[in-house]
């Protein structure tokens, strides 16, 4: 497959050949089925290296962290609503890792009732 080519700003941008960040790794996962199948998680061929290096050297480092993505762009960049940014492929959304009430690494909670995430804010109150 040929190298992915962006053009414009993270705001008023397109992106070619995008390609789709892995659904999940060995310490990492995508936010969301719906939002993937939907074509939400989409970057330039570079970027996704970038993330999948990171992933595994954090899972070198720190193999007891699990971590989230969320919202990257679409197929073709462009508008991606509700985003004002999102539109040539070089922008990604990461989530906090959290831990349980046991001081384990989880996965940050994203579903429909919270809008994947996006509806979270932490206090001393949250536990996950």
């Amino acid at each position: 497959m040929a190298n992915s080519v962006c053009g414009g700003t993270t705001a008023n941008g397109y992106v070619r050949n995008a390609v789709k960040l892995p659904s999940k790794g060995d310490n990492f996962t995508s936010y969301s089925k719906m939002a993937e199948l939907a074509g939400r998680t989409y970057v330039h061929s570079q970027v996704k290296n970038i993330i999948v290096d990171a992933y595994q050297a954090l899972q070198k480092s720190h193999p007891d962290k699990r971590y989230k993505y969320a919202e990257t762009g679409l197929e073709n960049g462009g508008k991606f609503s509700p985003h004002k940014t999102h539109q040539n492929g070089l922008s990604v959304d990461f989530m906090t890792p959290v831990i349980n009430e046991k001081g384990q690494s989880v996965h940050l909670p994203t579903h429909v009732f919270n809008r994947f995430g996006y509806d979270i804010e932490f206090d001393k109150q949250i536990q996950v």
